[in-house]
């Protein structure tokens, strides 16, 4: 009863308040009714980490079908809306696909969002990676009547950061826009750097360090080429009692271009970067880059296979060395025809000249030899550059006797 009194108390005041919000409402609705704007707005990723790119979805879809609330007299454009996605939590691996949720909205306040698709989205996050690629310059079609000379590059390789999926495909950085003019003069620009695959297509998503290089070309009527021997540029003194024998060079004869009055200053030959034999004693071999004057350049002869070949004047010596029994049983008595033979050696001066004879024995085996007299050959151990030219004798009489027993020792005397 208490509650019924507590409802119908004040009825009149509770139903006109009741009365009134119907009719805001209704206002409400009359004046903001739901609209829908048919232009787009751009999503902007938003907390992308450091180490990644994105890659999906490219290109990036836009936000439309927006439905919305607002009064007559607000005016919509697509500057009235921001769409986001936060890349904060999605994993960074160009194998994952990550769904994200598309954040629009209004920048007026009086707008009030109801829908909007897509709501969320797709990504994929590609790691960040780097990689070392060569500067290629394509200088496009050459003018008639004119020769590319030599060329130079501020760097010739660049620094490709980008991400790996894409990276992956770059082959080269190419310097666009480098042009030889039909004047003739000599090209000297910096250029900017794309990253292309191998067919020449650019890679997007990867950027270049430093993105420009300065390209000099030599610009010429008067470049043509010829064939000339290559020159080893051998310097140095080898080891004492050594000399240069001959010399192999391959290629013996490259290929060279350059402008007439450069050509001249090879008189007819190209030398090598300087070989050095300085106290060596046996051949010298080497890969080595050529060494053309400036204005000269031999693009087929990178290196340069050269192999000096060293020799020292054959010789020989006579010396006295003494004989020396080996495996003597001590049994047994081994009485040789001679103390020492007379040998003579040969070999490379300088070889015998740092041969210490003074070491040097005869060895006489005699371990197997049963008494009597036997000829045995003499042994001599020499180092492999010495060479046993003649030995006299070259075979000694070995005579192996038994010494007597010792005679037996006296009884002694017997004691009284």
């Amino acid at each position: 009863m208490t509650l019924i009194r507590f409802i119908f108390r004040n009825w009149a005041l509770k139903g006109g308040a009741m009365l009134l919000a119907i009719i805001l409402f209704v206002a409400m609705v009359a004046f903001q009714s739901t609209q829908s704007w048919p232009g787009e707005v751009s999503i902007e990723p938003v907390n992308q980490p450091l180490n990644a790119f994105l890659i999906k979805p490219h290109p990036m879809p836009t936000v439309g079908s927006i439905r919305y609330i607002a009064s007559g007299d607000v005016r919509v454009s697509s500057a009235s809306f921001r769409a986001t996605i936060d890349l904060k939590d999605v994993n960074v691996s160009s194998s994952d696909n990550t769904l994200v949720k598309v954040h629009l909205v209004a920048e007026d306040q009086r707008i009030q969002i109801i829908d909007y698709q897509p709501q969320q989205i797709s990504v994929t996050l590609d790691p960040v990676q780097t990689k070392s690629v060569a500067v290629r310059v394509n200088p496009g079609v050459i003018p008639s009547g004119l020769s590319m000379g030599p060329m130079t590059l501020s760097v010739s390789q660049v620094e490709a950061i980008g991400a790996a999926t894409a990276l992956a495909r770059v082959s080269t950085a190419e310097a666009r826009g480098v042009r030889i003019d039909a004047s003739g003069l000599d090209v000297s620009e910096d250029a900017p750097l794309v990253p292309v695959d191998a067919s020449g297509a650019v890679v997007d998503n990867v950027t270049l360090n430093p993105p420009t290089v300065h390209v000099q070309i030599q610009v010429g009527s008067q470049l043509r080429t010829e064939t000339v021997p290559v020159n080893p540029d051998v310097v140095g003194t080898p080891a004492a009692g050594y000399y240069i024998t001959s010399i192999d060079v391959t290629p013996p004869v490259v290929s060279v271009s350059g402008e007439a009055d450069a050509l001249a200053q090879l008189k007819g030959m190209v030398n090598t970067q300087p070989i050095s034999i300085a106290g060596a004693t046996g051949d010298v071999s080497v890969r080595i880059a050529l060494r053309p004057p400036s204005g000269v350049e031999a693009p087929d002869a990178t290196t340069i296979a050269v192999v000096v070949h060293l020799q020292s004047p054959s010789s020989t010596r006579t010396v006295t060395i003494g004989l020396v029994p080996n495996g003597a049983r001590s049994d047994r008595v081994y009485t040789l025809s001679t103390p020492n033979v007379t040998v003579t050696l040969g070999g490379a001066t300088f070889a015998l000249n740092a041969f210490d004879t003074s070491t040097l024995v005869g060895i006489v085996s005699v371990g197997g030899l049963d008494p009597g007299t036997h000829t045995v050959k003499i042994v001599l151990i020499l180092p492999s550059v010495i060479k046993l030219v003649a030995i006299s004798p070259a075979q000694v009489y070995v005579t192996v006797t038994i010494p007597p027993s010792p005679p037996p020792s006296a009884s002694p005397a017997p004691t009284v």
